[in-house]
């Protein structure tokens, strides 16, 4: 009986919602019969109706979370100014797939504040961590998790299509003045479409994570979905994301500089449902007028 009853009350809120809606018999389908012909038929309708609501709750922007926060991972070894031993001219981390390098010390500190920044700004609402599988990045995730006690409310998911550009394997075939031919045949030709030997170009990048941005929307409508989106990644993911979402064009792109270690990016929520990015955008001067929109400084706000 009480499985009735409340069979009976769920129908009866549903056919509240129908009538709503607009569809006046959904409330004589409350007191029929579930197995009458009426019945299944209009319990098919009240499903409609209910996907209908929550889609325009969706477009309205209520059921998106309140900020999106993009992180780039804290400093790892690998590089000339982290490591002194060399061999055959590269340091000796260098040798070490890029995936699999650990942070410095200094990388930790930096990964330990950017967690106590998270925190100050997330407080205690609910959290989805996506987290790139290089361990740069996990490693990130757990200095930073550090600020959260009640971490077991939150939600981590590592995902491979946040991981970094693919550079190819020259450094395991060439000295290092060869990057240095590579980056600036990437600044002549631009960034975003320059393909690294074997590697990918930024455009690829751009693909993933418009890809990925696709699994984010699907998550948007789930009943649990979290308050705040936390993406940990790498400087290039970064660039990618801001100028797909926001439709920069490529150039813009082009002039977009790397963010630090350990730098936060946040996208917080407008009344109207959509986005603005409340943090400064790292760019090579003349800053053009849509990144001076786009980040929350004086001349952005007096443009607005």
């Amino acid at each position: 009986r009480l499985r009735s009853a409340g069979a009976m009350l769920s129908r009866l809120g549903a056919a509240a919602l129908g009538a709503a809606a607009g569809a006046t018999p959904f409330m004589a389908w409350a007191l029929l019969p579930e197995d009458s012909v009426y019945g299944r038929a209009m319990t098919a309708r009240v499903a409609t109706a209910v996907a209908e609501y929550n889609h325009r709750v969706w477009q309205r922007g209520d059921k998106r979370p309140n900020r999106i926060i993009l992180v780039r991972h804290a400093q790892t070894h690998g590089y000339s100014h982290t490591c002194d031993c060399k061999v055959a001219g590269l340091p000796v981390c260098n040798l070490k797939p890029e995936m699999d390098r650990p942070l410095t010390e200094e990388g930790k500190l930096q990964a330990l504040r950017a967690g106590i920044a998270l925190k100050h700004i997330i407080s205690d609402e609910t959290c989805t961590f996506f987290v790139s599988p290089y361990k740069s990045c996990k490693q990130t995730f757990s200095y930073i998790s550090g600020a959260f006690s009640d971490l077991e409310s939150h939600q981590y998911v590592e995902d491979p299509r946040l991981r970094n550009q693919d550079r190819g394997d020259w450094y395991l075939r060439h000295a290092p003045e060869k990057e240095e031919e590579y980056l600036r045949e990437s600044e002549r030709l631009g960034k975003f479409f320059y393909r690294w030997p074997n590697g990918e170009s930024a455009a690829d990048v751009y693909d993933r994570m418009s890809s990925f941005m696709e699994t984010m929307y699907r998550k948007w409508q789930h009943v649990d979905r979290p308050d705040n989106f936390v993406i940990i990644t790498h400087s290039v993911c970064i660039q990618a994301w801001i100028t797909r979402w926001f439709h920069l064009d490529t150039d813009t792109f082009n002039r977009l500089e790397k963010f630090k270690n350990g730098q936060i990016a946040v996208m917080e929520k407008q009344k109207d449902g959509s986005y603005r990015l409340v943090t400064p955008l790292p760019c090579k001067p003349p800053v053009p007028e849509v990144v001076k929109f786009l980040a929350s400084n004086p001349v952005a706000s007096d443009k607005r």
